[in-house]
């Protein structure tokens, strides 16, 4: 079905595959059918978390029913049992001399089963007020179990589409990663121009310090990447989603180098060309084992990596995870970014970047 839509050639038997053509607009509706498919997970994830907090919340109403019921239901047994024996005692005392005769007067006898009359109709009168409450409590009983019910069943239905949802987005990142690999390494495949002219074809508003403008942010992430031998136009696409289209880049951190899920800031850059250095000789680390700070044609970034030259030539050298990112596919997951589809999102953003330069040609 993927292969269909992204228009490449199924060969016959033993015929060699054909290289499929580069389809950027494919590739993006590829990735985006990821990204809205792992949110989709993360929706079901959190409708299954309602649904077991709801589940146990209705178990202890339902426990917590049954006992008021046991209770109401033992205290209708017990105005019963005590109507019984009442009932037996009064029809003792009617039909036995013997107890008539150990009563001093007659009207003792009257007084005796008038009140014992009297109680056995406060006895019933309980009966009754109590066998409405068991029926109401009873009632809401069969109300809660059957919404626990429903729960479940609900429960155990988002879990098998979450199940089947995780299975699919799987399968989606195994297909872009084997279609199309991106390296950070290399030449831009977008120039400065049509990098321009795709973020001001979205008419997003953006805010850049000291009247720097989009064409003049393309012009040094290409600038930098040549320098570096990084693709520019890839890390001006993962700019744009780590600052919302630059809609938060006063600082000049057009990475979010420095910030992190428990962190209160990041790290400012004193220019905009400042800023876009500290990314791609970032970027240059994740994906190159041979990168050095002697190798660098610039000094490493001094707000990443300090202002002494020595300490931060050798913090640059022993970067932790020195080339063990070559391509765009693998970021994410705790390279540059936590987020599981980190690469997705940057890709989708880069395919729409080329899609958009192959028809503005």
């Amino acid at each position: 079905m993927f292969a269909l839509a992204l228009g490449i050639a199924l060969p016959a038997s033993g015929a060699t595959v054909p290289a499929p053509r580069p389809d950027p607009a494919a590739y993006r509706e590829l990735a985006n059918q990821i990204i809205h498919d792992a949110n989709r997970v993360r929706e079901i994830t959190s409708q299954i978390d309602a649904a077991v907090a709801r589940i146990a919340d209705l178990q202890e109403q339902i426990a917590r029913t049954r006992q008021q019921l046991d209770s109401t239901r033992s205290e209708i047994e017990r105005h019963r049992e005590a109507i019984r024996k009442r009932a037996a005692l009064i029809y003792t005392h009617a039909r036995s001399p013997q107890v008539v005769l150990t009563i001093a007067r007659i009207e003792d006898v009257s007084t005796g089963t008038q009140y014992a009359e009297s109680a056995t109709i406060s006895d019933v009168a309980a009966v009754e007020k109590l066998t409405r409450i068991a029926e109401t409590i009873d009632r809401h009983r069969v109300e809660l179990e059957s919404e626990h019910d429903d729960q479940t069943q609900q429960r155990d239905s988002l879990q098998r589409a979450k199940t089947l949802l995780g299975t699919t987005t799987i399968e989606q990142r195994k297909l872009l990663d084997r279609l199309v690999t991106v390296t950070i390494m290399g030449k831009s495949a977008v120039t400065s121009e049509q990098i321009t002219a795709w973020f001001e074809s979205r008419s997003t508003h953006y805010q850049l310090v000291r009247g720097t403008t989009i064409a003049d942010l393309a012009t040094l992430f290409v600038e930098e990447g040549i320098a570096e031998h990084v693709r520019g136009d890839v890390a001006f696409a993962q700019a744009v989603l780590e600052t919302g289209w630059f809609a938060h880049a006063l600082d000049s951190n057009f990475g979010g180098i420095g910030a992190c899920d428990e962190c209160t800031g990041e790290i400012p850059f004193p220019t905009p060309r400042d800023g876009v250095r500290g990314q791609i000789q970032m970027l240059r680390n994740y994906a190159d084992p041979a990168s050095r700070a002697e190798n660098l044609a610039n000094p490493p970034a001094p707000g990443i990596y300090g202002s002494d030259p020595i300490a931060a030539a050798t913090s640059y050298d022993t970067f932790f995870a020195k080339g063990r990112v070559p391509t765009w596919n693998l970021m994410g997951n705790g390279n540059w970014a936590t987020s599981t589809e980190y690469s997705v999102k940057v890709l989708s953003l880069y395919f729409d970047m080329v899609a958009f330069a192959a028809g503005h040609t």
